[in-house]
C-alpha cells in the first residue's frame, strides 16, 4: 500500500519552490548544479535551453542559492517530492497523475491540495496543485519556472482530490433530491457529481454536463442491476448512498 503524507509537508514543499526552481522538460526535482550537463539533451529546442538558462541568470542575480534550485517540468515537480515520501513508485506525466487519482471533482470544488488539469478528455496535457480555492503552484513554462497562479486565470479543465494525505478525511458529495430521467432533463451540480461517480466507476454517462440525459438513465441501471439495487434508474438513498454520495433527501 503507498504510503501517505501529511498535507501540510506537501504545500510547504511546494511554497518553498516559488520562484525557485526552473522548468526543464523531463525533471524531476533535480539540483540544477547536477543538471546542467544534460538540460541541451532534455530540451531538443536550442531557444527552449535560451529560455532556461536566462531564467536561471535572473534567479542567481535575485540571490537564489544555485544549490537549492531544482529542475522539474509540470509534473515533475510533483514526481520528485512523491517519489521520495514513497507515494508513488514510477515516474509520472500529467495524464497519468490524472487516471491514478480516482476521485474526480469539479473546478468550483477545489481546496488545497488538489490537482489541476489541463488538456482534453482524451489526454491531459499540464497539470497544476492547488494551496487554497483560488490559487496554484505550477511549473508553468521555461520563462518563469515553478510560480503560484491565480486559479481562474489559467484556464484548468479538470480537477482530482488525491487520497494520500494522511490528515485529510476524503469528501463524499451530498445528495438532497432523487435523480432520474425527466421530459425535460432534470439538471445541477449534483447531477454532475452523479456523472462523475458513475463514469469513475465505469459506468459511461459521458460528458459531466449536469444534465440527467438517456446515456445517464442508461448508465444508472447498469450500476443498479451490478449492485443488487433495484433497477429503476432513479438515484434514491440506497443508489446515492451504493454510488458514495451522503444521502440527505
Amino acid at each position: 500500500m503507498a504510503k501517505k503524507i501529511k498535507l501540510d509537508d506537501w504545500l510547504k514543499y511546494l511554497e518553498d519552490r516559488v520562484n525557485v526552481d526552473l522548468y526543464v522538460w523531463g525533471a524531476n526535482d533535480e539540483t540544477v548544479v547536477n543538471l546542467l550537463d544534460r538540460i541541451c539533451n532534455m530540451e531538443t529546442d536550442k531557444k527552449d535551453v535560451d529560455r532556461i538558462l536566462t531564467l536561471l541568470k535572473k534567479r542567481l542575480l535575485e540571490g537564489c542559492d544555485i544549490f537549492k534550485i531544482r529542475c522539474d517540468d509540470c509534473s515533475g515537480l510533483a514526481v520528485g517530492f512523491l517519489l521520495k515520501m514513497g507515494v508513488i513508485s514510477s515516474d509520472m506525466t500529467a495524464d497519468s497523475f490524472y487516471n491514478l487519482i480516482t476521485q474526480k471533482i469539479r473546478l468550483g470544488d477545489v481546496k488545497a491540495g488538489d490537482f489541476l488539469f489541463m488538456g482534453n478528455d482524451i489526454k491531459k496535457t499540464h497539470v497544476g496543485y492547488a494551496v487554497s480555492k483560488y490559487y496554484a503552484i505550477e511549473s508553468k513554462n521555461r520563462d518563469v519556472g515553478v510560480v503560484q497562479t491565480k486559479i481562474s486565470d489559467r484556464g484548468w479543465g479538470y480537477a482530482c482530490r488525491p487520497n494520500w494525505y494522511e490528515d485529510v478525511e476524503p469528501d463524499k458529495p451530498i445528495l438532497k433530491r432523487e435523480l432520474r430521467l425527466t421530459d425535460p432533463y432534470m439538471r445541477g451540480d449534483d447531477i454532475k457529481d452523479a456523472q462523475m461517480l458513475l463514469n469513475d466507476k465505469g459506468y459511461n454517462c459521458g460528458s459531466v454536463d449536469g444534465i440527467f440525459g438517456k446515456k445517464c438513465d442508461i448508465a444508472t441501471k447498469n450500476f443498479q442491476s451490478d449492485n443488487g439495487l433495484k433497477v429503476d434508474g432513479i438515484i434514491g438513498k440506497n443508489t446515492a448512498e451504493k454510488l458514495g454520495f451522503i444521502w440527505e433527501g
